[in-house]
């Protein structure tokens, strides 16, 4: 992870030696429950939503741009 998420923020997921499941998303939430901080995104090639946690959700993410 190299920034902490910003709601609007567009991220790059790069998987090492898994290109097809490269793709990009933006946050579209972020929250804390229970101790732990979950984002939401929508992929931007299908527009599927995801929720998962932040420490997960950019392991192999570098930011793009924000809004």
């Amino acid at each position: 992870m190299t920034a902490y998420p910003e709601i609007g923020s567009v991220w790059a997921f790069r998987y090492p030696d898994a290109p097809q499941h490269d793709h990009e998303f933006r946050v579209t939430g972020v929250f804390t429950k229970d101790g732990v901080t979950y984002i939401e995104s929508e992929r931007l090639d299908s527009g599927a939503l995801e929720r998962g946690r932040l420490d997960n959700s950019l392991d192999y993410a570098v930011l793009v741009g924000t809004d």
